[in-house]
C-alpha cells in the first residue's frame, strides 16, 4: 500500500469513528429535555337562546322599527311598544293579511307606511320592537287601533288607554269576539 492510500484510509476511519460517536451520543445518551406541564383552565359557558313570544324575520323587525319611528318616534318606550302591539294584534287577527308586511301596508291603515323605506330607526324603536317580540303585546288582543292627539268617534269604538299623546282603542265587536288576551 502506498503512503497516500494509507492516509486516505486513516481519514475515512477517523470520519467513521466520529460519526459512530455522534450516533452513540444521540441514541444512547439522549439530550436532556425538560417537559413542563402547563395548566389551562377550561371554562364552559352555556348560553341559552332567548325565547320569543313572536318569531319574525330580521326584515320584518326592521320594518316594524321603521314604522314605529314614523308613528311614534317622539313618544315614550311604553307608547312605542303599544304601537308594535297594535301591529302584532292585527297580524294575529288575520283581517289585515297573513304577514306583517300585509298588515303594515294594508290600505288606509298606517299613513306613514309608504315612507318607511327611507327611514332610519333609532335604538329606542328597536328596543320597543324587541321587548314586544320577547315578552308579548302590551295591549289586549282586541285592541287594534291607535290615533295620535285625539280619540275616535266611530260607532262602536271604545277608548282603551291614552299613552303620551296617542289614543288606543277597539271596537266592541272585536272585544266580544276575542277569545285571547295578550
Amino acid at each position: 500500500m502506498s503512503y497516500s492510500k494509507m492516509g486516505y484510509y486513516k481519514v475515512i476511519t477517523s470520519l467513521v469513528g466520529i460519526i459512530l460517536l455522534l450516533i452513540l451520543f444521540i441514541i444512547i445518551i439522549p439530550p436532556k429535555v425538560e417537559i413542563k406541564e402547563i395548566e389551562k383552565e377550561v371554562v364552559v359557558e352555556v348560553v341559552k337562546e332567548p325565547t320569543y313570544v313572536y318569531n319574525i324575520t330580521s326584515v320584518e323587525r326592521e320594518m316594524l322599527a321603521r314604522l314605529v319611528y314614523r308613528e311614534a318616534n317622539t313618544e315614550s318606550l311604553e307608547c312605542q311598544m303599544s304601537i308594535v302591539s297594535v301591529v302584532i294584534n292585527r297580524w294575529q287577527d288575520g283581517r289585515w293579511g297573513s304577514s306583517l308586511a300585509d298588515v303594515i301596508y294594508s290600505q288606509y291603515q298606517f299613513t306613514p307606511a309608504n315612507l318607511i323605506y327611507q327611514t332610519t330607526p333609532i335604538e329606542l324603536n328597536y328596543k320597543a320592537v324587541d321587548m314586544v317580540l320577547k315578552n308579548g303585546c302590551t295591549l289586549p288582543a282586541y285592541c287594534m287601533y291607535f290615533r295620535a292627539d285625539y280619540g275616535f268617534d266611530w260607532n262602536g269604538y271604545e277608548h282603551y288607554i291614552q299613552i303620551d299623546s296617542t289614543y288606543f282603542g277597539y271596537f266592541v265587536t272585536d272585544k266580544n269576539n276575542s277569545h285571547t288576551m295578550n
